[in-house]
């Protein structure tokens, strides 16, 4: 039966062909399978948009007046597994009239954190020298605005600390902190 054309009759499946298709799928299916995951575990925090909530800071008569203590916050809400609660410092400053000012522990410039020296009345940050006075204002270094603060609240004669917000170099509130 020959016209003319010749029909080409499909080759049997080898072996080696079959292994090949066989394992290029198992890798496949175990790429799928660990890459999803592993891409969600560092993609998600990156979008992720982290709020502050309240913490408790401690209680109101161990922040004496005109004196800058530093306390380590205790959160309200605990994380869900597999996250612990991270440790956060801030600095308090409890003013002459019984008000207070919660200071944001890292530095304006580059985020390191800051440390306050009661002799000298700064606060200094030891990364790239940056200074601020007992306000939060910039003295010296690269720093481009005062201290970032906690919004603050009391309750039952416990201090709070709640989300951070930026301030202007006059001191007034200006935005939202966004980590």
């Amino acid at each position: 039966m020959s016209n003319g054309t010749s029909e080409v009759m499909p080759l049997p499946p080898s072996r080696r062909r079959f292994i090949t298709v066989a394992l290029g799928a198992i890798s496949g299916a175990i790429a799928a399978i660990l890459g999803v995951p592993l891409a969600g575990f560092f993609a998600l925090p990156a979008v992720r948009r982290r709020d502050f909530d309240w913490a408790e800071v401690g209680l109101v008569e161990q922040f004496k007046s005109g004196e800058i203590s530093l306390a380590i916050l205790k959160p309200l809400k605990r994380p869900v597994w597999p996250e612990e609660a991270p440790k956060m410092a801030v600095f308090v400053s409890r003013k002459a009239d019984g008000s207070f000012e919660i200071f944001h522990s890292h530095c304006t410039h580059v985020g390191c954190p800051i440390n306050w020296n009661p002799g000298a009345q700064r606060f200094f940050s030891p990364c790239h020298g940056g200074v601020f006075d007992q306000d939060g204002r910039v003295l010296a270094g690269p720093p481009p605005r005062p201290l970032d603060r906690h919004e603050w609240k009391v309750e039952r004669g416990v201090l709070y600390a709640g989300p951070i917000y930026l301030v202007n170099d006059r001191l007034e509130r200006v935005g939202h902190y966004h980590a």
